[in-house]
């Protein structure tokens, strides 16, 4: 088994400044736009479903109401996706996790999987039954994984959820498998060594940058959601592998450009940019 290889810049919920998130419609522009990584939600239907979505709630980004969880896949497959972006996308679906699987392989892209909680926020402890739906999600999550027989190297996960992860790393500890935070907490090092947590991943704004250096000084981290190039040089000066962007082509072409122009690398000990036609080939494995 290859180990998953992450770029510096990964595309969040697909290339989301230019077509609606999580959407086949997005991947299909993030690969159009350069990126060969991809990240992207996953939450259970009604009837037990993977499906590709971020929000709890369906409002934002369909024209459903209420929680995902309360409709069946077939209910969620008529829903229009796209519109709320712009009418060139109208009657976008949420995607099945096996259909995007499946795009992903097609348009040889490689997958951060988040697999969502089911929290109102991200940090919050779950309740018991809360705890059961995360667990829940992980295991048909683990279930698809294997029986679409993904290689290692095509996918890592990321979760906000701690029983999420314990069971991904017990089903599936041949995947990376990131912790994901918005502040770092106190016990991010004891957790991600009891769970053998390949990455950590955190909220850029929420972190100051000594807080952040202590971290890369020790385990691999990622940042997100970094739309401006020069918070990524940054983050990256600071020892962070790569960053997860809404519009990764742009944050890409402006840290190509500075790396240019600089007499030493700024890359360095981060990824190198995976865009058409760039000559590096440097890697870092999670």
């Amino acid at each position: 088994m290859r180990p998953a290889v992450l770029p510096s810049v990964i595309g969040h919920r697909g290339a989301k400044s230019i077509a609606p998130e999580n959407t086949l419609a997005s991947i299909r522009s993030a690969k159009a736009v350069g990126c060969s990584w991809v990240e992207v939600d996953v939450m259970l239907t009604k009837d037990k479903v993977p499906v590709i979505h971020h929000d709890n709630k369906l409002d934002r980004c369909t024209n459903g109401k209420g929680n995902l969880w309360d409709y069946t896949c077939e209910e969620i497959e008529q829903l229009d996706a796209g519109s709320h972006f712009s009418p060139e996308f109208a009657n976008e679906r949420i995607p099945r996790l096996t259909a995007l699987l499946r795009c992903c392989r097609d348009l040889s892209l490689g997958l951060n999987l988040e697999v969502k909680h089911v929290t109102e926020h991200s940090a919050d402890i779950p309740t018991a039954i809360e705890q059961q739906m995360e667990e829940e999600i992980a295991n048909v999550v683990c279930d698809t994984i294997e029986q679409f027989q993904v290689d290692p190297s095509e996918l890592v996960f990321s979760s906000f959820s701690r029983p999420a992860i314990a069971v991904l790393r017990r089903r599936l500890p041949q995947f990376g498998c990131a912790f994901l935070v918005e502040t770092i907490p106190d016990d991010w090092e004891d957790f991600m060594a009891l769970h053998k947590c390949a990455s950590l991943n955190f909220w850029w704004k929420g972190n100051a940058r000594q807080r952040i250096e202590e971290c890369t000084s020790k385990v691999l981290c990622y940042s997100y959601t970094v739309n401006e190039a020069y918070v990524a040089q940054e983050l990256l000066s600071a020892g962070v592998q790569g960053v997860f962007s809404d519009c990764p082509h742009i944050v890409s072409q402006a840290l190509l450009s500075a790396h240019k122009e600089r007499s030493s690398p700024i890359f360095a000990p981060a990824l190198p940019l995976h865009l058409p036609s760039l000559p590096l080939h440097l890697t870092v494995a999670i």
